[in-house]
């Protein structure tokens, strides 16, 4: 009976024991805090417990060593912010980064935005059920960088349990920072003589965009209209309120563009340009469309405003021939701004890049100047029509020149088709699988660049004519095929045909809302150099000298 007791008495002392170790594993799970040679994180929590609202603060405490930096939402000309994926928390419905006002800093030669010392980044979370205990389980993955880039990936795990809301000891300083967290405008960090300069460069840029291969069709349309409209005696004053529509319709469509884009930058989504391209229900109305135009060229039909829609307009207005043609030169200046978006000129992306990181203001403006841009050579022949008489009078030549502007419509429809085609999974697309080509993937390009190898990233997408160009003038010459194989370079293409959330992500961390985007890697500049949109042999050749002698 005694050594029964004694066994019962140990094998509870055991289970004891064994509960103990249970619990003290349990509570070790949470962990809040990992310390790295040159950074620390922490993740901090404004309440102790649950509150009664459905949102609460927690924050991502940095402290960096003297020297050593991390990147703003907007990095700049390289880096890249930091990043939570929260798949793994629990009782969490959405969370929001609040980004504070950054500092501007050098790197390796180039200007970038960020933090220094020590920060502290609020996140707004969204609860799915108050009375419900909160599990926050973050991977983290952020880059620091003094002469070299250190990139990190840190789970951190907070548990918050239900209770009455009270603040905790960090609640008065993550509300400081929350304060500090209204500084979404890249602009209000540069002098005003800079974003004159944007401007410019955007009001150049819409001016390249009408000798783009997607719009100069419909421009050289557009003058033929008013060539034919000439040999029939009509009216200058005619012909300018025609252009003036079609300049209406152009700066109207930027005008919408720039709302849209407003819109989701107050939503917190991811902003780009020529996207739409990536819809097969775009892609099939601006096909019809294309076709509609071309075979209305060679006489096969007239195209005209449906009766349903005038008899709609008549009640509206006094709608009647002129209102008409005004309708229809205005639709074609919407159908050349919503046609020039996969030509977009190298200008054109470093404006927008510019206005999606800027005030609703400066959207407005650059938006606004590209339309101007765009809208020039309307502008011009509807103030001095006269200049078209400087053109061959009118003749049989036009009537093959109206053919040669149906041949050159069918074969963007030809050229749009293909990406529908690619869109419906009809045909694949295997061109990164050329060459030595690798699939981009953000796993193996780290692993790549940590190891010390040279990384070429091409993100490109069958849409965009700027790609296109690039491959055919630079990526596919001998002489740069060349360049690849002695230094031994990996060449790694994403494809943005079809939607792709990590290429967004990975372009947008570069401060590039738009492609195509080329980065180089190597052991001197692991943070990725960030080319221009329009590729050079020479530039591309003279990077990959300067890296290789670092």
């Amino acid at each position: 009976m005694f050594l029964t007791l004694i066994r019962n008495i140990l094998l509870f002392l055991l289970f004891i024991i064994s509960f103990s170790f249970i619990s003290l594993s349990q509570k070790n799970s949470e962990k809040t805090h990992v310390s790295h040679e040159h950074v620390s994180l922490e993740l901090i929590s404004s309440v102790n417990s649950i509150p009664k609202e459905n949102n609460l603060h927690l924050g991502l405490y940095f402290k960096l060593d003297p020297g050593w930096k991390i990147y703003w939402k907007y990095p700049g000309k390289a880096g890249y912010p930091p990043d939570i994926d929260w798949v793994k928390s629990k009782n969490i419905k959405d969370l929001e980064i609040l980004w504070p006002k950054p500092e501007k800093f050098e790197i390796l030669g180039m200007e970038s935005l960020g933090y220094s010392k020590e920060v502290i980044l609020p996140i707004k979370l969204i609860i799915e059920n108050n009375n419900e205990k909160l599990l926050a389980n973050f991977d983290v993955d952020y880059l620091t960088c003094k002469k070299i880039c250190i990139p990190f990936n840190d789970n951190l795990i907070l548990n918050i349990p239900t209770g009455d809301g009270q603040v905790s000891e960090y609640g008065k300083v993550i509300n400081q920072y929350i304060d500090k967290s209204n500084y979404l405008n890249y602009s209000s960090l540069l002098n005003p003589d800079s974003i004159l300069l944007f401007l410019f460069i955007a009001f150049v840029g819409g001016v390249i965009l009408n000798f783009m291969p997607c719009v100069f069709p419909v421009l050289s349309l557009k003058i033929y209209n008013v060539l034919s409209q000439q040999q029939q005696n009509i009216n200058n004053k005619t012909i300018k309120r025609n252009f003036l529509a079609t300049i209406l319709g152009i700066i109207f469509s930027f005008f919408v563009l720039s709302l849209i884009t407003v819109l989701l930058k107050s939503l917190g989504h991811s902003l780009g340009w020529g996207f739409q391209f990536q819809s097969p229900i775009f892609l099939s109305f601006m096909i019809l469309i294309l076709i509609l135009f071309s075979l209305n060229l060679i006489d096969f039909f007239s195209i005209d405003i449906p009766f349903f829609f005038k008899k709609f307009l008549n009640k509206v207005i006094n709608f009647n021939k002129k209102s008409s043609e005004f309708f229809q030169n205005f639709l074609l200046g919407s159908f050349i701004t919503i046609l020039s978006t996969p030509c977009s000129a190298p200008f054109i992306g470093t404006a927008l890049g510019f206005a999606f990181v800027s005030s609703n203001q400066v959207i407005f403006l650059i938006f606004f100047c590209i339309s101007l841009g765009l809208s020039s050579p309307y502008i011009i022949l509807a103030t001095k029509p006269q200049i078209l008489s400087f053109l061959p009078k009118p003749g049989l030549w036009m009537k093959k020149f109206k053919y040669f502007l149906s041949f050159l419509l069918i074969l963007t429809a030809i050229w749009l088709t293909s990406v529908l085609l690619i869109q419906v999974n009809t045909i694949n697309n295997n061109d990164s699988n050329n060459n030595n080509w690798l699939d981009f993937d953000t796993i193996k390009l780290k692993e790549l660049v940590n190891e010390n190898n040279i990384v070429f990233v091409d993100i490109t997408a069958d849409w965009c004519m700027t790609c296109f160009y690039n491959k055919k003038t630079v990526l596919d010459r001998k002489k740069v095929k060349n360049i690849f194989e002695k230094y031994d370079v990996k060449k790694m293409r994403g494809n943005l045909t079809k939607p792709n959330k990590e290429i967004n992500k990975y372009i947008n961390s570069y401060g590039r809302f738009g492609i195509p985007a080329n980065v180089i890697y190597s052991p001197s500049a692991p943070q990725g150099i960030l080319l221009s949109e329009l590729l050079t042999v020479r530039n591309l050749l003279s990077t990959f000298e300067s890296i290789k002698n670092d």
